[in-house]
């Protein structure tokens, strides 16, 4: 706006200059013809810069001029004007039904899914939806509610065979790396502190006592030297041995070290010999799970291990987010394909949201409302200002050459006639 203001002040400064340079020659034609264009753009000039100074303040801060700071004047009326136009006539209920109606959301949706920015923002929204959820439910009061659960159900409790062998390829395809990973996890958490070295400095002590008690006299003298002159030392070997099993563990975590490769090798290899008896063992598990507290303790372990690795891998690509992130698009596809189920579920969406429009419409006029009604008369014509005013420069620019036309138009008739 400032540069368009400045064009046209610099018009009204320079058809100033014009009069005032061609007013002592009027009398030739040139010089005539040169007042008139000045003078009637002058006019012209002065006339447009009033009305639009008008609209927002006094000119030249002249009060008793009626007509003048016509928006502060009339702050109310303006508003109720605006909420009207907006609520009643750009959004009007009817309008936003028939936009509505018009959108094919299932066949939008899915469109939207397709590319790999929409793919990323459904991803997103199902690992966020997640997180929260994870971080808000405690270990244990999932494990009671699932204990619960199966409780309630015992009787119904019946895992198909069919259901196996999918719970068998979604953990080799899917999960292999997150398995590996948590069950090294479980491992490092066994094989870290004091009793695991007690543990480890037990076994090997019993080591060495077979070893000498199998053999002759020379391993036996062997044995007992070796633990007089400290060269059998169990606690610095215990020690020493589990580290180096922590560290073992460790480093298989990551996805490229040959003993990760090497177990998920070994893993997606395995496969449930017969599916049936598999289905009877989980079936049966399931039960002894909701029937006593080592049930319980061991689904709050497998949660509580569940909702740490996945709320500390959650910036990374989440395998349960792909799954269901598949899943979702899989399920909007098919109904997109299916034309009857595809208008049936538009229908009842269509029909939810227009139902929440119809309850919640007059929330447009309020939400208009609150935000001017946020402005005083000085913040208003800021705002307004704003966003008309280079369109509102343009019509002191306009006036200004529309004025030395017709001062030029005028000159050239009485000057022929």
């Amino acid at each position: 706006m400032r540069s368009t203001k400045a064009v046209a002040t610099s018009m009204f400064v320079l058809v100033l200059a014009g009069t005032l340079l061609a007013w002592p020659f009027r009398q030739y034609f040139a010089g005539g013809l040169l007042f008139a264009a000045c003078s009637a753009a002058l006019v012209g000039a002065l006339a447009d810069w009033f009305a639009v100074v008008a609209l927002f303040r006094h000119p030249l801060g002249l009060k008793f001029i009626p007509h003048t700071a016509i928006i502060p004047n009339n702050r109310d009326r303006i508003i109720e004007g605006i909420i009207s136009i907006v609520k009643d006539d750009w959004l009007s209920l009817d309008f936003i039904k028939a936009k509505i109606n018009e959108f094919s959301l299932i066949d939008g949706l899915a469109s939207t899914l397709e590319s790999e920015n929409g793919r990323r923002e459904l991803e997103r929204l199902i690992q966020s939806t997640a997180a929260t959820a994870l971080s808000e439910l405690s270990p244990g009061d999932m494990a009671h509610f699932v204990q619960l659960l199966l409780a309630d159900n015992l009787e119904k409790i019946n895992l198909p065979p069919r259901l196996v062998e999918q719970l068998e390829k979604l953990v080799k395809n899917l999960y292999a790396d997150d398995l590996i990973r948590i069950l090294l996890n479980w491992a490092m958490a066994a094989t870290s502190g004091d009793e695991f070295e007690r543990i480890v400095k037990r076994t090997l002590t019993r080591a060495a006592a077979d070893y000498s008690n199998q053999g002759n006299f020379i391993r036996r003298i062997g044995k007992s030297l070796g633990e007089s002159l400290d060269v059998l030392n169990y606690d610095e070997a215990a020690r020493v041995l589990s580290h180096r099993i922590n560290s073992i563990l460790a480093e298989a975590q990551k996805p490229d070290n040959h003993y990760h490769i090497k177990i998920k090798t070994e893993l997606q290899q395995l496969q449930i010999a017969n599916p049936d008896e598999a289905a009877l063992m989980l079936t049966t598990l399931l039960k002894n799970l909701a029937e006593n507290e080592t049930g319980r303790k061991a689904v709050t372990e497998f949660f509580s291990v569940f909702k740490a690795q996945f709320l500390s891998d959650q910036e990374q690509d989440m395998p349960m987010t792909r799954y269901l992130t598949n899943m979702v698009i899989e399920q909007i596809n098919q109904i997109r394909q299916d034309e009857e189920r595809k208008n049936n579920l538009e229908l009842r969406i269509k029909t939810e949201i227009t139902g929440l429009l119809e309850h919640y419409h007059f929330v447009i006029g309020n939400i208009v409302k609150e935000n001017l009604e946020g402005l005083d008369d000085a913040g208003l014509v800021i705002s307004l200002e704003a966003k008309v005013g280079d369109d509102l420069q343009w019509i002191r620019i306009n006036g200004t050459v529309i004025g030395a036309l017709v001062g030029m138009l005028q000159y050239l008739i009485l000057r022929l006639v």
